[in-house]
Formats: structure tokens, C-alpha cells, sequence
């Protein structure tokens, strides 16, 4: 598994995202941005060119609460959480269904990080849920 969008020259639209998903997953991906908009988040899609790939932050006003990726196997939402935080995120309800949900948590030093595979809507809702945690957070 991969990220998918290499070609700097290609932003992520809808239309040239429908070239590289399923149309489940192209599906999966808009019902995540309107979920996310009526959070009033916002995606703001920029090529990094260390990674040669697009990445889309996830904002709220200023804050970064996460990253949008496409790969081939679909879209994933992955959301970084300090040290310090972390207790708070493993002590709420919201972990078990992060882990029932097959999400990747990595934990390295003074930042982890949950990566989850949006792959049906409970899984997307996981995502949303795990974002709306992080803009609580203090």
C-alpha cells in the first residue's frame, strides 16, 4: 500500500481523485468532506515535495487537527496527538472504537499518531469523532 497522488501537477479535485478510487471509496471520501464542513473544518490540499505526494490538512481556523491521504487501497485520516494528551485519548470511549475500527497507532517519543482506513461509515464516523476529540482538546 501506497499514497497515490505523486503528480504534482494533479490536484486532488474530485473529478481526478474518481481517476484513482473506487467509486465506494471516491463516495466514502465526499461524505467525509461534508462531515468534516459541517464541522466547519476546512481540507487544504498542498504538495509536499519530501513525501512526492498530496497531503490535505484538516483545519479548524488555524489548527491543524489532522491529514487527509489517498492511497491505493482508499482514503485514510491520520491525527497526531502529543505525550502529554495521549492518556486522555486511550482513557475515552473513542479508543476502543478506534482499535475495533483497524486503525494504525503508532506511537514515537512525544507524538503518536492514529491512522484509520476509511473503509464503510463506521470507520468514517471513527475519523470525525477522533478529529472533533482533538479540537476539544486543550
Amino acid at each position: 500500500m501506497k499514497p497515490i497522488l505523486k503528480d504534482q501537477a494533479e490536484f486532488p479535485t474530485v473529478e481526478n481523485l474518481a481517476k484513482h478510487l473506487s467509486k465506494e471509496n471516491l463516495s466514502l471520501y465526499q461524505q467525509l468532506l461534508t462531515e468534516l464542513h459541517e464541522n466547519s473544518y476546512m481540507e487544504d490540499w498542498n504538495y509536499y515535495k519530501d513525501g512526492h505526494n498530496w497531503l490535505s490538512k484538516i483545519l479548524f481556523k488555524k489548527k491543524n487537527l489532522g491529514w487527509i491521504s489517498i492511497w491505493e487501497t482508499g482514503v485514510k485520516v491520520n491525527v497526531f496527538f502529543s505525550e502529554r494528551v495521549w492518556p486522555q485519548l486511550v482513557a475515552n470511549e473513542l479508543f476502543a472504537k478506534i482499535e475495533a475500527n483497524e486503525a494504525s497507532i503508532q506511537k514515537n517519543g512525544k507524538l503518536n499518531t492514529v491512522l484509520i482506513p476509511i473503509q464503510d461509515q463506521a470507520s468514517l464516523q471513527t475519523a470525525v469523532e477522533l478529529v472533533n476529540f482533538k479540537k476539544k482538546l486543550k
